[in-house]
């Protein structure tokens, strides 16, 4: 019976960001109903009002024409008989089932990243609980949060050989080889939530064919048949495909910057570059189409790095400095100190260790000392200096 299925699809949506049990039944206007069901004869409508009046459900007709019927009622009473025609679950049920996949996660420990790991779940079950979704992870979709949970843990709980191929990853990880190109969007955004920073693929070591670089200033691309120009004043994209088709890239910009934090840094940088010094280019762990433009480039234009000032975003610098080939300048990176800042994780320890016995990074000690004395990230993040308060290099008096 379409229009039933139409019926339960209308009062399932009506209901699926409730939690609470329902006080009021659930109408629908009958024509409307089975126009909706693209019941378009007057054969199948009447055989639709036959098997209405078999149901649990309730017809109502006009007031002043009895014959014919103005709603249709789901009571409250015919909700359980609803769900169980269709195999669908009211709001609570949906939520407590959420609820105890995020209890079960939170039950294993993470071998890399077990603070983090149990920040997230700790965040899931609160806002779970009121009910809220925290995307990717929707609480109306028990299944698809443990899918993602239990593909974010496996990916995130070892190190990848750098360069690992994507479909590689996937098969490693018990997947099919197309699985994880699948789901690189929604596991990227689950990384984010995770490490507390936009963070593709790319940051664990996994190489992806689809990485776009996020840029603005004057740009040109040489290819063996002519020079592409590029000079668009707010931000523009780059593909992978672009990128490696081209000879090498030139620029009338004096200076390459780097900046982390692309939803909001980035953009308040390329609002303010007026007189186009600066490409500016946005990247966490550089990304394959990040790499190439650093590889076709010219090698002496130099190359300055905005990024967070805890132990991630030094590693996102330490990083860039191992793939450029160039010297990358830390701009506007120095440990802040700040009142109830986030203590340093187990995590955090290991990666200050691994940047303190870097020879690259020996200019950024004070910093990174800094830090580990104090034993917190302090002020860290980007957009805490606020907005550029000049319109032109170096962006900050």
């Amino acid at each position: 019976m379409r229009w039933l299925q139409t019926l339960h699809e209308q009062w399932m949506t009506a209901r699926k960001r409730r939690v609470e049990a329902s006080v009021r039944a659930f109408r629908r206007d009958w024509e409307t109903l089975l126009d909706d069901a693209g019941l378009t004869s007057a054969e199948e409508r009447q055989a639709a009002q036959r098997d209405a009046e078999k149901l649990p459900l309730k017809l109502i007709p006009f007031r002043h024409k009895p014959r014919f019927i103005d709603k249709i009622e789901v009571p409250l009473e015919s909700e359980a008989w609803l769900h169980a025609l269709f195999g669908s679950q009211t709001g609570a049920e949906a939520q407590q089932a959420a609820l105890a996949v995020v209890e079960h996660f939170a039950a294993t420990t993470h071998p890399l990243l077990p603070e983090a790991w149990n920040a997230l779940l700790s965040r899931l079950k609160a806002e779970f609980a009121l009910p809220h979704a925290v995307e990717p992870f929707r609480w109306r979709e028990a299944n698809r949060v443990e899918e993602l949970l239990k593909l974010l843990f496996d990916l995130t709980s070892r190190e990848w050989p750098e360069g690992t191929l994507i479909r590689d990853a996937s098969t490693q990880i018990g997947r099919d080889s197309k699985y994880l190109e699948a789901q690189q969007s929604f596991i990227e955004r689950a990384l984010e939530l995770l490490l507390g920073r936009e963070t593709p693929l790319e940051a664990l070591g996994i190489q992806t064919s689809n990485s776009v670089l996020h840029y603005s200033g004057p740009l040109l691309l040489h290819f063996d048949d002519h020079v592409k120009t590029l000079d668009l004043r707010f931000e523009s994209t780059l593909s992978v495909a672009e990128l490696e088709r081209a000879t090498h890239l030139t620029t009338t910009a004096q200076r390459l910057l780097t900046v982390e934090n692309r939803k909001t840094t980035f953009l308040q940088l390329t609002c303010a570059d007026v007189t186009r010094s600066t490409l500016i280019v946005a990247t966490s762990f550089p990304t394959q189409a990040v790499r190439l433009l650093l590889q076709k480039l010219p090698p002496d234009l130099p190359h300055h790095h905005f990024g967070d000032t805890d132990p991630a975003g030094w590693d996102i610098l330490r990083k860039l400095r191992e793939v450029s080939g160039r010297t990358v300048h830390p701009f506007h990176m120095r440990w802040r100190p700040q009142a109830n800042a986030s203590p340093l994780t187990q995590r955090d320890q290991q990666i200050l260790s691994r940047l303190l016995a870097d020879p690259c990074m020996t200019d950024c000690h004070d910093e990174l000392h800094a830090m580990r004395e104090a034993g917190n990230k302090g002020d860290f993040e980007q957009e805490s200096l606020g907005r550029p308060t000049l319109e032109e290099w170096p962006f900050y008096e």
